[in-house]
């Protein structure tokens, strides 16, 4: 899917590997103030930006951080060497979609004469380690999606290309879940399409129903402020309303990894990606989720299954969790399907995931993919849907 690549770019340092330590120097020109210079770069004039640059350049300014004829000056831009074969393989940053903005940054500032050669043909490549533009205007473009700020309220619209075309827009409503970040992990994947049912000559795998579910679970925090890292991907299938979805084998984990076929070393993968983002960000949100999300499959076709959950035994936080997110679905049916009753339940799980990952982590199972009544649950996209906001709406219980 092709996407507009406008106006600015944020990059996280941490986002990239510094493979390079070497910082672009340039000569001021005469009349040159730093918000000239940054304008001529097409870097962010913002005071964390300006604060970068005087940090790199201490030693070199004059009263109220002026700028000097004659003195280079170290601008917050990593020069990398091009390898021939990539930028991706060049700057050690394996998303394509960044790859591509730092492409167009390149070649923009050299049709503007700013850059003096191709980076193509030099082999040396600029990438901000700040906040950037291509064209003036409102839109920010991170290394994971395109953002649109609105000065007034603070909320913006994020351009998220795996939610597919139709819903890859996603919009903010509130703050309300802005200190956490919650790590989305839809059950199997890629060499695995975890449990199969059947209805009406059609094959239900368990990690299209899942994945579908994350999705829309995952737009739903985002338009509440929250950052959101979706573990297992698939760049094709965005948030789908079909009643079956298509079966397939090309997903893959954050970071374009690929998925392994021993189930052991796909578990390990998991958790190795959700701890090292951990690390990487643990200091950036008060809170961190994990959340797992699979369909059960019993042999026993008759026998429903509602929603329910596991934690790791020695968490208190995972149970809090855990049991504020069942209350919520229990009340949601007492409300949308009076006299039904609700059977989910928490319990305490020794899970590989449970037991490895570093931040807490809650385990859905979403009913029996066997029977014919749980399935509803999944085939009807309101249904599907349905599930994402009644666990939104836990989250932001908690958050209260």
């Amino acid at each position: 899917m092709k996407i507009i690549r406008i106006i600015f770019v944020v990059v996280l340092i941490n986002v990239l590997p510094m493979l390079s330590t070497e910082y672009l120097e340039i000569l001021p020109q005469n009349g040159d103030g730093l918000k000239t210079i940054f304008q001529r770069y097409r870097l962010d004039y913002t005071e964390q930006n300006v604060s970068v640059f005087n940090s790199l350049n201490q030693s070199k300014l004059g009263s109220s951080n002026s700028l000097y004829l004659g003195v280079k000056y170290k601008l917050p831009i990593h020069l990398f060497e091009y390898n021939g074969k990539s930028i991706r393989s060049s700057i050690g940053n394996s998303d394509y979609d960044y790859a591509v903005t730092i492409q167009d940054y390149n070649d923009l500032l050299f049709s503007k004469g700013i850059k003096s050669n191709n980076y193509r043909i030099n082999k040396e490549l600029w990438v901000p380690d700040i906040t950037f533009y291509l064209k003036e205007g409102e839109n920010i473009v991170t290394n994971n999606s395109i953002v649109t700020k609105t000065k007034k309220s603070g909320l913006q619209t994020y351009i998220e290309p795996l939610f597919g075309e139709r819903y890859k827009e996603v919009k903010e409503i509130s703050h309300n879940l802005k200190d956490n970040i919650y790590y989305l992990v839809g059950g199997h994947g890629g060499p695995d399409p975890g449990a199969i049912g059947r209805r009406y000559g059609n094959e239900l795998h368990e990690d299209e129903y899942a994945y579908d579910i994350i999705l829309r679970l995952a737009k739903n925090l985002m338009e509440q402020g929250a950052t959101v890292k979706i573990i297992v991907q698939d760049k094709e299938d965005g948030i789908r309303d079909d009643v079956y979805l298509n079966n397939s084998f090309k997903e893959v984990y954050y970071g374009d990894q690929e998925i392994p076929r021993n189930q052991l070393a796909r578990l390990r993968k998991r958790v190795e990606i959700i701890n090292n983002e951990y690390y990487k960000n643990k200091n950036s949100a008060k809170e961190h989720i994990v959340v797992p999300i699979h369909v059960d499959s019993r042999e026993n076709k008759s026998r429903r299954i509602d929603i329910f959950f596991y934690h790791n035994q020695n968490s208190e936080r995972g149970k809090v969790i855990a049991s504020t997110l069942l209350g919520t679905i229990e009340e949601k049916y007492r409300a949308a399907q009076p006299g039904r009753g609700y059977n989910g339940s928490v319990s305490a799980r020794g899970l590989y995931m449970l037991r490895n990952t570093v931040p807490v982590t809650v385990y859905i199972e979403l009913g029996n993919i066997q029977n014919e009544q749980d399935q509803i649950r999944l085939v009807e996209k309101n249904n599907r849907q349905a599930i994402a906001n009644w666990l939104t709406d836990g989250f932001l219980k908690l958050a209260e």
